[in-house]
């Protein structure tokens, strides 16, 4: 996809109902009893299941299956997965967009949940962020 930046948030937005029941299955999966755990399972499942692969060029958003299928995804896909997944399970959450430099168009995407939990395994971290220059949130 080529497009703006905004044209890029919003086809990430447009893909999440299609998307939410692609993830269903594995949303099961990863469910714990509290919403810390089940937010840790997710972050653990991206993060040694899914390997980070920044798009070259063309801007890809995967959906779940695809990404799932594929085991390779830039934020978009992975944050769009991880939105998914959330859905399912009834966790309220925002999209993040961060800018890391003096620019305040955002570089990267990741989630935040309504309670403040951090799901941004690009980071590697659970529940923390790399210090963001700009930050804006988005809710689905």
């Amino acid at each position: 996809m080529n497009g703006t930046n905004g044209d890029i948030i919003t086809a990430i937005h447009k893909a999440l109902p299609s998307s939410i029941a692609q993830a269903k299955e594995v949303s099961a999966l990863l469910k714990d009893k509290i919403e810390l755990e089940t937010c840790r399972n997710i972050f653990n499942f991206v993060l040694y299941k899914i390997r980070y692969l920044a798009d070259q060029g063309d801007q890809i958003i995967k959906t779940p299956s695809a990404l799932m299928r594929e085991k390779s995804g830039d934020c978009k896909s992975i944050s769009l997965f991880i939105a998914s997944c959330l859905s399912n399970l009834k966790i309220p959450f925002k999209f993040t967009y961060a800018s890391y430099s003096d620019n305040s168009t955002p570089s990267h995407v990741y989630i935040t949940t309504q309670s403040g939990i951090i799901i941004d395994p690009v980071y590697k971290s659970f529940n923390r962020e790399k210090k963001p220059t700009y930050k804006y949130f988005k809710t689905p």
